[in-house]
């Protein structure tokens, strides 16, 4: 998992971002917008395994009924407008094997990357994040920073 810090100049996503989101596609990968629902239940199952759970720092409880219960925050904040959500699709196997998830923090706007964990260190969130950074990036007053 990899969380990139963009900085936006707005508490709240912009609504014209939370309308119309694009796809993208990558190399290996497809990147397709998720609606509420959607997000919920690829979320839930992502954070069902045991690695990834652990190392999401927002997540509390690391139990099933943990992963149910963030799932379902996430689908409140979709459906309200201040989280943004992509599916990752690997386009070998056709199969969802991570999110992509946008949300406004204190700093700007986090671009937070959860992959299963049997794909890491394979460069998925590298791929995968690009595009929609520089999505957001021409689509926001943003301004990019890495991690130090």
């Amino acid at each position: 998992m990899q969380s990139n810090q963009i900085l936006l100049d707005e508490a709240a996503l912009p609504p014209h971002l939370r309308s119309k989101l694009p796809a993208f596609q990558t190399e290996r990968f497809e990147i397709v917008p998720l609606n509420p629902a959607q997000a919920r239940e690829l979320a839930e199952g992502l954070l069902q395994d045991e690695p990834l759970a652990e190392y999401v720092t927002w997540m509390q409880d690391k139990s099933l009924d943990g992963a149910r219960r963030e799932a379902l925050l996430l689908e409140m904040q979709c459906a309200a407008g201040t989280t943004l959500a992509w599916g990752i699709v690997e386009r070998e196997s056709a199969t969802y094997i991570g999110a992509l998830l946008a949300r406004p923090t204190i700093e700007g706007l986090d671009l937070e990357v959860l992959c299963a964990s049997a794909l890491w260190h394979q460069g998925v969130a590298d791929e995968t994040a690009e595009p929609v950074a520089d999505w957001l990036e021409e689509h926001c007053e943003v301004e990019m920073m890495t991690p130090s």
